[in-house]
Order: structure tokens, then C-alpha cells, then sequence
């Protein structure tokens, strides 16, 4: 079949593509730059640029299709998903491009219309499981999504097969929603979703939604829910990510869901969502059958390209120690002589008065520091709790050593020196310690039920 895909380079439009292409459709794909069409060129598709909102053009790029795929959305990052307006682009898609898709099918004689809708409209039911028959919201946070699946209900009433498809959330390590949740879990110890222990979520890996646009090809007209096999509570959710991150994470305090407002209410909703109409009409079954499987390698992918946000202390304590290492390395490498002589200054010898002066070992010395101010610059700058460990391991693998040596040999300095070397040197293994156990913590999660 010639099938159309309008948000054919989204996190899942990409991948349906990508598995149309390998059912062995002809997939025609909107892009909005070169970069995409390339991208879309590249999986196996013909890229074409059209304003989804121009009705007129709309029809003309559909022409020749069998098969019409709407999978546009413009979600905002979570940073901005509560600032005014930050919706409205998303809203006007699915009023607007839903029906322009709809129109253009309709006039063009396409036989099979497929919208992308969410499954958080459905009303709570606490533990029961929800189907497709479940009464749902028609709130305003949840208006535009089911004026959208209207839209495909009307491609139906029109002789030809509407398909909505309720997705769950998307979890996947190119997800900007899903990146923010893996990094507020592993950096501030928090499950990014509101809600009670009790509360279930369902989610779906972007490649099974992505899978089950194909599958609908070939499903009968209707409502489908696309969720994986086992939705999982908040308490269990945490306990997921707790092993994933390497720290206990815990549920968000009921007083954020209701600073949240209307929003946070909303998400913090027990939704068991069960997939079995959409299984037993096409066959289509999960691949990843939980986030209890699934999250734990999103979670690995994330930390490895997306680096958890550490303790800005951790950050400053390492941004002091940096300059004063490089100092001390770039005055031993390049003054050498100058370093034994005077080293630390203002009329104080602290080298010089434990033996004889060899270019050789102070210049090593120095290049050691220079080495070790540049990974500790490089830490306090890209924070990420490998970095500053990594870091401050070092800065302690080589001060503590030179900080024992000074302590037994502390007798060739005398009073006010002796405490001053030895106080310098305490202090800067003092501060790696305390970066390293900022960013070490592991702390084992407390049982939940599940």
C-alpha cells in the first residue's frame, strides 16, 4: 500500500517508517527541512514539505495514498509544559491538521485513516483495568485529543476505516520527557510522575507504538488502546528506577501534585490500561512486555549520553581545587628551579627544605598537576557523577599519598610552615572527599508494594 505519514520524523514516526518501509510499503513522509528529508530518504521514504495547516496543499501531497497516518504532536519540554501557551501549538494540531488529514483522505480516496490519540483521557478506576468501553474525561486537558479521534471516527462514518490509537507513555532514551525522569530520578532521588504508591501508569516503548502503527493496517475501524502488557504503580515504577540509577528514588510529596493543580491531578490518576482489543484484532503484542524489563536499559542509555545532573557543591568544590592544581603544575613544569627555590611564596620554602633539587622530578611533578587540574576542570564544567567520581578519585589517589609523606616528614619545616603545609595539603584531600561522597551516595531503596 501507498501510505502518507504525517509526522514521519517525530520519536515515533521515524520508527514507523522505518517499519512500514520493511513491511514493504510505499511511505511518502512530511518533512520540514532538508535534514529530515534527508533522514527520510535515508530509511527508505520519499520526503515531501507541506503546511499541514493549508487545507489545499494538504490534499494535494495525499493524492495517490491509500493509507493516511497522523502521528503530529509538538509536546513541550518538560521545563516548559507549564508556562502559558506552551500547548497551544499541540492543541492546534489536533484540531486543525486532524481534520485538514481527514479532508484530504476523504477527497483523494484513501480507505484507511490512522490518528495518534494519548490514553490518559480515560476517567481513574484505582486498581480495576480499563478498556476502550471506559468512560473518559472531557476536560480541557484532554479536549483536542478526542476532537482528534472524532476526526477519525468521521472518516468512518464516511465509508472508510478510522483507526485511533490511545497510546500510553512513550518511554524511550531519545525522549525528552523520558530523559528528564531518568536524570531527576538518578540526580535528585525523585520520581518525576505524581501520583500515590498505589497509582498505576501505562506506558509503551516508542518502537512497540511504533510497531502498532502497522498493525493497524490491518485492524477494523475503531478505538484502540496501545499499551504494554503490565502497567506498573507509582511505588513499583520507583523501585524500577531505584536499581536503574543506583539510588533509592522516591515518590514526589502529595503537596507538589497539588501545587500542580488541575495538571497534577490529572497526572497523578491510577489508569490500569489494558491492551487486549488492539492484541486479539491484529495480533500485535509488545515486545518489551514492561517498563520493569524495558526502563532499566532506557535508563543505561540515558546516563551514558545524557550525564545525571550532580550536586552543584560537588561542581563549585572541584572548580576550586582546578585552578590552584594547575597553577601549581604549570609553575613546577615551566620554573622549575623556581618552584624548589620559592614554592609556595611570600618568603616561604617548603621543597627546597627536603632535599636537594633535581629538574627531573619537578618536572614531572609538575606535568602530574597539570594533568590532574585539567580533569578536574573538565569535571566541575560537564558535572555528571562519573566525571566529578572519576575526578576526585584521582585528586585523592594523589594527595593522600603526598599528604602522608608530608605528615612524616613534617620535621623539616618548622612551626608556622609545618601547619600551614600540612593544612593545605589536609584540605584539598578534605574538599576531593567531600565531592566524591556527594556524587557516591547509594542508598538502598526501602520496600514498596508493588
Amino acid at each position: 500500500m501507498k501510505v502518507f505519514v504525517a509526522g514521519a520524523t517525530g520519536v515515533i514516526g521515524r520508527r514507523a517508517v522505518v517499519h512500514l518501509v520493511g513491511a514493504g510499503h510505499e511511505v511518502t513522509g512530511v518533512a520540514r527541512s532538508q535534514e529530515k528529508a534527508d533522514l527520510l530518504r535515508s530509511i527508505g521514504a520519499e520526503p515531501v514539505t507541506v503546511d499541514l495547516f493549508d487545507a489545499t496543499a494538504v490534499k494535494g501531497a495525499v493524492a495517490g495514498h491509500d493509507v493516511v497516518v497522523n502521528l503530529t504532536t509538538h509536546i513541550p519540554k518538560a521545563s516548559r509544559a507549564a508556562l502559558p501557551g506552551a500547548w497551544d501549538e499541540n492543541e492546534r494540531i489536533r484540531r486543525e491538521v486532524s481534520r485538514n488529514l481527514v479532508d484530504a483522505a476523504l477527497a483523494t480516496g484513501a480507505s484507511r485513516y490512522i490518528q495518534e490519540s494519548i490514553a490518559f483521557s480515560y476517567r481513574p478506576k484505582g486498581d480495576a483495568w480499563i478498556d476502550e468501553t471506559s468512560e473518559v474525561s472531557a476536560s480541557a486537558m484532554f479536549a483536542t485529543g478526542l476532537l482528534a479521534e472524532a476526526q477519525a471516527a468521521r472518516f468512518s462514518e464516511s465509508g472508510g476505516v478510522g483507526i485511533a490509537l490511545r497510546f500510553g507513555w512513550f518511554y524511550d532514551a531519545e525522549s525528552h520527557s523520558t530523559v528528564d525522569v531518568v536524570r531527576t530520578a538518578a540526580s535528585s532521588g525523585r520520581l518525576g510522575f505524581p501520583g500515590a504508591a498505589h497509582a498505576y501508569f501505562s506506558f509503551i516503548a516508542t518502537d512497540d507504538a511504533a510497531r502498532a502503527v502497522v498493525a493497524a493496517l490491518e485492524a477494523p475501524a475503531g478505538i484502540y488502546n496501545v499499551v504494554d502488557d503490565e502497567p506498573v504503580t507509582r511505588a513499583r515504577l520507583a523501585r524500577v528506577l531505584s536499581t536503574a540509577v543506583g539510588r533509592e528514588v522516591r515518590l514526589l510529596p502529595s503537596v507538589v501534585t497539588l501545587a500542580m493543580g488541575t495538571k497534577g491531578q490529572h497526572l497523578a490518576r491510577s489508569l490500569r490500561i489494558s491492551n487486549a482489543a488492539f492484541k486479539q484484532a491484529t495480533g500485535w503484542s509488545p515486545t518489551v512486555p514492561s517498563v520493569n524489563v524495558g526502563m532499566p536499559v532506557v535508563a543505561d542509555q540515558v546516563l551514558s549520553s545524557h550525564p545525571a545532573r550532580t550536586s552543584l557543591l560537588a561542581r563549585v568544590l572541584l572548580a576550586v581545587l582546578a585552578p590552584a592544581t594547575f597553577l601549581t603544575g604549570a609553575w613546577a613544569e615551566f620554573a622549575p628551579r623556581s618552584f624548589f627555590d620559592d614554592f609556595p611564596g611570600l618568603g616561604r620554602v617548603w621543597v627546597a627544605a627536603d632535599g636537594p633539587y633535581n629538574e627531573h622530578l619537578v618536572r614531572d611533578f609538575g606535568s602530574l598537576n597539570l594533568a590532574l587540574g585539567l580533569v578536574l576542570a573538565v569535571a566541575a564544567w560537564k558535572g555528571g557523577r562519573a566525571f566529578i567520581a572519576t575526578a576526585a578519585g584521582a585528586y585523592l589517589l594523589y594527595g593522600v599519598p603526598h599528604l602522608v609523606y608530608h605528615g612524616r616528614h613534617a620535621d623539616v619545616l618548622d612551626g608556622a610552615d609545618r601547619v600551614l603545609n600540612l593544612g593545605a595539603l589536609a584540605s584539598g584531600v578534605l574538599v576531593a572527599a567531600v565531592a566524591l561522597v556527594l556524587v557516591a551516595r547509594r542508598r538502598t531503596a526501602e520496600p514498596a508494594p508493588a
